[in-house]
């Protein structure tokens, strides 16, 4: 039976409730309707390892299992390990100023095989990649040949591989059309009301046993990061895949970093992961 932490049970649906808290808790009077925008993000590794917490997500090489996060503009260019990639790439992110505040951006970039392309918009945040729509009906862009890689380019390249691997922010492999990277950036002009999530290990790898756990931090004030939900244990062999749902929906915050991470009971385990829910805008 539903006790009274389910919205339903005082007459608002979850968005209302959200909308709500959200009032109370930061005093920001925000709008699911308005902004009218879903989000969610998804991510895959390879390279979760024994004891090692890392982020869901595809990151150049394997000694990169975390994101080093800059604190002003500096993810600047996007190149391809193949000379033939020469198509156009779409690249969501976020710039931020000097108090912390993020702005979403939208861009496209056209590659040029394994020469470097300046960014229009350099950002402090990239998350989110794909092969732009060819703008013609019934058309298919041709396959990416390469590794894509958006980055920090303050230590150059070598045969359009960036030369420092954390360097690289974002990544799309060869035979992709997106990224997939389950961490995320929120805007100071958002909030996002997440409502569902869902792990999985999947069938390549080794057996294992793996703790999934959603994080996030404050980059405007210098916060840590911190839990975001519980941790969830899935093994391989039994249960290898979990959806759940949030109810009341979980909070984030403006100018927040959010991202899930894993820790494998063996090294080179396969796992995913995808968290769902809606913006809402400051109004």
């Amino acid at each position: 039976m539903k006790g009274l932490i389910y919205p339903s049970n005082i007459g608002m649906t979850p968005e209302q409730y959200a909308e709500f808290v959200v009032k109370s808790t930061y005093g920001d009077t925000v709008s699911v309707r308005k902004k009218a925008k879903p989000l969610n993000k998804f991510g895959r590794t390879a390279n979760a390892d024994s004891g090692v917490a890392t982020t869901v997500s595809q990151f150049q090489g394997t000694t990169v299992v975390n994101e080093t996060f800059v604190t002003t503009n500096l993810i600047d260019s996007i190149v391809s390990s193949s000379g033939s990639d020469t198509m156009s790439i779409t690249i969501e992110g976020h710039t931020i100023d000097g108090s912390g505040n993020l702005t979403f951006s939208v861009q496209t970039a056209t590659l040029n095989g394994q020469t470097e392309v300046t960014l229009a918009t350099p950002l402090a945040r990239a998350n989110r990649a794909y092969v732009t729509p060819s703008g013609t009906f019934n058309s298919t862009p041709a396959a990416l040949v390469g590794n894509v890689s958006v980055y920090d380019n303050t230590a150059g390249i070598t045969s359009g591989v960036p030369n420092t691997a954390a360097a690289t922010k974002l990544v799309l492999n060869a035979g992709q059309t997106q990224s997939q990277k389950c961490q995320t950036a929120i805007s100071s002009a958002d909030y996002w009301f997440i409502d569902s999530y869902q792990y999985s290990i999947t069938g390549a790898g080794p057996n294992a046993e793996v703790n999934f756990q959603i994080e996030s931090r404050d980059i405007a004030n210098g916060g840590v990061w911190r839990p975001f939900g519980p941790e969830i244990s899935l093994e391989s062999g039994a249960t290898p895949t979990l959806r759940g749902n949030f109810e009341p929906f979980r909070i984030v915050p403006p100018n927040h970093d959010l991202r899930v991470i894993a820790t494998a009971s063996a090294a080179n385990t396969e796992v995913s992961a995808e968290i769902e829910g809606v913006l809402a805008s400051i109004q």
